[in-house]
C-alpha cells in the first residue's frame, strides 16, 4: 500500500495541509523547524489508517482547541491489498489516481485503484472512518477489520511493552495464532515463582546486601529488604516473558537499542507491505547507527512506504535529496514541498550545512569572517533581549550558514527562499560581478545586508574609523595575530614605511608619514593580505570589537548593516528597543 495524498484540516497545529506524494516515493523524510507540525502529520496518518477503534482524542487535538470545527483527515491510498479489491469488501468504493496524482471517480485505464479514506472527529470526540468518492456522491463506513489490512504502524514510545509477550504487544500479536505465548507465559510464571521461593544462595544474598547499602548511601531512598525476585511490573496474566540477550533483558538496554529492537518486532507483527511511521528517527541513536538505519529502511522491500521525521543534520545529509520533504507552517496554513533533484545548489547546501534545512530563518554569509561576526552579534543581542524577557535568535529559528564565497552566497539564499524559508544574505561589495545574482535574490524576497560599494568587511571598517579608532583596531590585530611585531610586519608589507614601529595611527599622521586616508588604506590592505579575520574565531573577536565601539560607527554603513541583520533575526524588533534596554 502507498499513500499518494494527505489532506489535514483543523488538527492540532495544522489548520490546513494538502500534500501530494509522487508515485513510488517509498521513503519520505519530513524536515523543518520545530513546532511546524511534523509529528502531527505522522499522527494524522496513524489515526486515519490504524486499526484502533477508540484512539484517544481530546479537545486539544483540534486546531486552536476549537471543537466547533471538526477534524477532517483524508488519505488517498493505492497499491491496495487484493483482499480489499473484492466487490464483497471495498471494491465498489474504489476511485482512481493517475501518475500525476490526479483523482478520478472510478479506476480507469492509466490509473491505479485507490481508496479515499476519511477520518472525521466532531465535538463528541467520537472518530468516524469512511470511504469517500471523488465527487462526494457516496460515503461508506470503514470498519477496523478493513483498516487492519492497511498494515500501518507507528514506532511509539511504548518500547518496553513491545519487547515483552503481552496480549497487546507486538510479540503477543506475532504469537497469537497458536496461543503458544499464552501457554508459555503461564508455565514460565509458575516455574519462576517456585524457583525464586526455594532459592538460598549466599553469594546472591551478599550481593543484594551490598546493593542495598549502596542505594541507601547515595540517598536513593530507605531500603531494608533488597532481594532477588520476579519482575512485578507485570502481572502473571499480563506476561512475564521478555526478549533477552543472554541473561540480560532487552528492556535493560539503552534507548537506541531498545527502539531499534521495538521497530523490528513491530515490523514482524505488521507482516509484509507495511507503512512505517517513525517520529524523530534519530532519537537515542549515534550517527553511525542512524546512518545504518536509514540504509536499512531505504532498501528493505518489506515496507511498502516509510515516513520519518527528524531534527538531525545527519539525516538531512545522508537521505537522498528527492526523499526530503520540507514542512512550512504559517499560522496553521501548512505547505509541504519535496526538495528539488539532488544536483546543483540544493545538494551543495545539504552536504555543507544540512542544519540550515531545519531552521525557520537562514542568514547566508559570504564567508567565515562574516559568519563569526554575526555569531557575536547574535550572542550580544540575545543577552540584551533576555534582560527584557524577549526571545533569543534560537527561539526565532535563526541559523547562520557560510555561503562559501560571494558568487555562491546569493545563489544559496535564492534557493532557500524558493523553498519557503525566510532568508537574508550578508555580503561584501568589492566584487561587482556578483551583482546580478544579488539582484535576483533580492527580487525573490531575500533581505540583503551589504557593505558600501567597493568595500569588503575589513575595508568598510577601516573607511569608517578616525585615527584613534584605527589604533584600537590595530590592537585587536595584535590579539588575533599573537604579537605586535607580526602586525608591524604585516603593515610594512602593505606599504608602511620601514622606520615606523609604532601602532599609534595618530603618530603616523602627526609626523607626516601618511594621512588619514592613507592609514585607512594601509591597515585595510594589511588585514586582507594577511587574513587577520578569515576564520570564525577571529570573526567573533572582530564582532565583539565592533559592538564595543559602536559609537565610532554612528550614522555609517556599519550601523545600517547591523540594524538590517538584527531586524531580520528578531522579527519583533522595533526602533527604540536599544534605547529601552539602556534605560532599564
Amino acid at each position: 500500500m502507498q499513500i499518494r495524498e494527505l489532506e489535514i484540516t483543523h488538527f492540532r497545529g495544522i489548520k490546513h495541509l494538502k500534500w501530494s506524494i509522487p508515485k513510488d516515493r517509498r521513503f519520505v523524510c519530513v524536515i523543518g523547524p520545530g513546532d511546524s507540525g511534523k509529528s502531527s502529520v505522522l499522527d494524522a496518518i496513524d489515526l486515519t489508517l490504524c486499526d484502533r477503534w477508540n484512539p484517544a482524542i481530546a479537545d486539544t487535538d483540534f486546531y486552536d482547541s476549537d471543537v466547533s470545527t471538526p477534524i477532517v483527515i483524508r488519505c488517498v491510498v493505492s497499491d491496495l491489498p487484493k483482499s480489499l479489491l473484492k466487490e464483497s469488501s471495498l471494491g465498489l468504493s474504489l476511485s482512481g489516481i493517475d501518475d500525476l496524482g490526479e483523482l478520478h471517480q472510478d479506476p480507469e485505464d492509466g490509473t491505479d485503484a485507490a481508496l479515499i479514506i476519511q477520518l472525521c472527529v466532531d465535538d463528541t470526540l467520537e472518530p468516524a472512518w469512511t470511504i469517500e468518492r471523488v465527487d462526494g456522491s457516496d460515503s461508506t463506513v470503514l470498519r477496523s477489520t478493513h483498516r487492519r489490512e492497511f498494515a500501518t504502524f507507528k514506532v511509539d514510545d511504548r518500547i518496553d511493552t513491545h519487547l515483552r509477550w503481552t496480549k497487546t504487544s507486538a510479540l503477543g500479536r506475532i504469537s497469537a495464532p497458536d496461543n503458544s505465548a499464552g501457554t508459555a507465559m503461564a508455565l514460565a510464571s509458575r516455574a519462576a515463582r517456585e524457583a525464586i521461593a526455594d532459592l538460598d544462595d549466599e553469594n546472591l544474598s551478599a550481593l543484594t546486601t551490598r546493593i542495598q547499602a549502596k542505594l541507601n548511601e547515595v540517598g536513593c531512598g530507605v531500603f531494608e529488604s533488597i532481594q532477588p525476585g520476579l519482575d512485578t511490573s507485570l502481572s502473571s496474566t499480563g506476561g512475564n516473558l521478555a526478549l533477552y540477550e543472554s541473561n540480560v533483558p532487552l528492556t535493560n538496554y539503552g534507548l537506541g537499542s531498545k527502539r531499534l529492537a521495538g521497530l523490528v518486532v513491530q515490523q514482524l507483527a505488521a507482516a509484509n507491505r507495511a507503512v512505517l511511521l517513525i517520529d524523530e528517527i534519530e532519537h537515542g541513536l549515534e550517527p553511525h547507527r542512524l546512518v545504518r538505519l536509514l540504509q536499512y529502511l531505504k532498501s528493505d522491500d518489506s515496507y511498502s512506504q516509510v515516513f520519518v521525521t527528524t531534527h538531525s543534520p545527519v539525516v538531512v545529509e545522508q537521505a537522498p535529496t528527492e526523499n526530503l520533504a520540507i514542512l512550512r507552517n504559517d499560522s496553521g496554513d501548512a505547505l509541504m514541498r519535496f526538495l528539488p533533484d539532488g544536483t546543483g545548489t540544493t545538494l551543495r547546501m545539504r552536504r555543507s550545512r544540512p542544519s540550515s534545512f531545519l531552521a525557520r530563518r537562514v542568514i547566508v554569509t559570504e564567508g567565515r569572517t562574516e559568519e563569526g561576526l554575526l555569531h557575536e552579534l547574535i550572542r550580544r543581542k540575545d543577552r540584551e533581549r533576555l534582560a527584557l524577557g524577549q526571545s533569543v535568535a534560537a527561539g526565532e529559528g535563526t541559523v547562520v550558514q557560510d555561503g562559501e564565497g560571494g558568487s555562491e552566497a546569493p545563489v544559496r539564499a535564492r534557493a532557500l527562499i524558493e523553498l519557503g524559508y525566510a532568508v537574508a544574505v550578508f555580503m561584501d561589495s568589492d566584487d561587482r560581478t556578483v551583482d546580478a545574482n544579488v539582484r535576483k535574490a533580492e527580487s525573490a524576497g531575500v533581505v540583503v545586508a551589504r557593505w558600501a560599494k567597493g568595500h569588503n568587511t575589513e575595508s568598510q571598517l577601516a573607511a569608517s574609523l578616525d585615527a584613534p579608532g584605527l589604533t584600537s583596531l590595530l590592537l585587536l590585530g595584535v590579539d588575533v595575530r599573537s604579537s605586535e611585531s607580526t602586525v608591524v610586519n604585516d603593515l610594512t608589507q602593505a606599504g608602511l614605511p620601514g622606520d615606523i614601529v609604532s601602532l599609534k595611527v595618530e603618530d603616523w599622521i602627526a609626523d607626516g608619514s601618511t594621512d588619514l586616508a592613507g592609514a585607512r588604506g594601509l591597515i585595510s590592505k594589511a588585514m586582507i593580505a594577511s587574513k587577520w579575520f578569515k576564520n570564525v574565531d577571529a570573526g567573533n573577536s572582530l564582532g565583539e570589537w565592533i559592538l564595543d565601539h559602536q559609537d565610532d560607527f554612528m550614522d555609517s554603513t556599519v550601523c545600517e548593516v547591523i540594524e538590517t541583520l538584527q531586524s531580520f533575526i528578531y522579527p519583533d524588533l522595533r526602533p527604540g528597543l536599544e534605547d529601552a534596554a539602556e534605560d532599564e
